[in-house]
């Protein structure tokens, strides 16, 4: 199975998500400014490599777990991406979008605009970390939700 955590511009929600799930941040505990600056690909992805699908890792239960970034039509691109699966004939088990976008806080979209699009890294990236640290709580749901959900369909015979 293959787990693919996906937001606006894979830099934030969804690479902190995505190491969450493979262990590169301990779930029980708030992680530090820097540690969350330390996640691979953290506030690092350019605007060309939108849709490009990053690895992170493996989760607990063997599951690929992968991340990327949708743009501004995630919604749209989100669909078209099932629609392709499905016409490819691939299981609904084999695969999990998960967004990580939903209920992302100013502070982190804040933080990623004037890094990503401005330029403006020294600001942005520690101000997109603090984002992801007021809502880590919610990215640890998201990811333990994602994980029982793996876990389901990987019972379905």
């Amino acid at each position: 199975m293959k787990v693919f955590y996906h937001c606006y511009g894979s830099s934030h929600t969804s690479v902190v998500a995505a190491a969450i799930h493979v262990g590169g941040l301990a779930p029980d505990r708030l992680p530090r400014l820097g540690e969350i600056q330390d996640v691979p690909h953290f506030d690092r992805i350019r605007a060309v490599e939108l849709g490009t699908v990053f690895v992170s890792g493996r989760g607990p239960d063997g599951e690929e777990v992968l991340v990327v970034g949708f743009g501004p039509g995630r919604k749209i691109v989100r669909e078209a991406v099932l629609s392709l699966l499905e016409l490819k004939d691939v299981s609904p088990n084999d695969y999990l979008l998960v967004d990580a976008l939903d209920g992302a806080n100013w502070v982190v979209r804040i933080g990623g605009m004037l890094s990503r699009r401005l330029g403006l890294v020294s600001i942005g990236r520690p101000l997109a970390a603090l984002g992801i640290r007021l809502m880590f709580r919610r990215l640890v749901r998201l990811v333990e939700k994602t994980q029982a959900e793996v876990r389901r369909r990987q019972e379905i015979p």
